[in-house]
């Protein structure tokens, strides 16, 4: 009677601890820092002439991310296709404007 209290407790813990630690969420994270590293190094390296200084690289959604630099930012998408992945670069500019609804 003991053990079979001492098994269904082990049980309970571990199903709590499965629902405090969502294994799905630390897979999508640890699959979001490997993306963020890549997008480091190619946009470290230059894109185009250019070469840029990270400031901040923030995962907007599944495949887009925000890098702010010192001069601007960018917008960068990740695509997987067979092949591999390709990244489509934008330069983001966000602008504010007021319209009065009358």
């Amino acid at each position: 009677m003991k053990k079979y209290f001492m098994q269904n407790g082990i049980i309970l813990l571990l199903l709590l601890v499965a629902l405090f630690i969502n294994p799905r969420e630390l897979y999508y994270s640890f699959k979001v820092e490997k993306e963020i590293e890549i997008i480091r190094g190619i946009v470290e390296e230059g894109i185009g002439e250019e070469k840029y200084k990270i400031k901040e690289i923030t995962h907007i959604s599944e495949n887009s991310f925000l890098v702010e630099t010192n001069s601007n930012s960018l917008l960068i998408q990740s695509k997987k296709q067979v092949s591999g992945t390709s990244y489509e670069i934008f330069v983001y500019e966000l602008t504010i404007e007021r319209y009065m609804n009358k």
